[in-house]
């Protein structure tokens, strides 16, 4: 049985592997108390959501 090499599975599975990342970091910054671990938080989570916006520009 042989199969179909599919490159837009790969881009699908790395936004989904993304959109985890996100959701995590999404409850990690509900609970911190601290400003400076806010920020970099939700600048990480801003640069999540900048690379699934890259990789879904990918897809047909």
């Amino acid at each position: 049985m042989s199969a179909v090499y599919n490159p837009e599975s790969d881009v699908i599975a790395e936004i989904e592997c993304l959109d985890l990342e996100a959701r995590d970091l999404r409850r990690r910054i509900a609970r911190v108390h601290n400003e400076e671990d806010h920020r970099v938080l939700l600048r990480q989570l801003r640069e999540l959501q900048e690379d699934c916006t890259r990789l879904q520009s990918q897809l047909p």
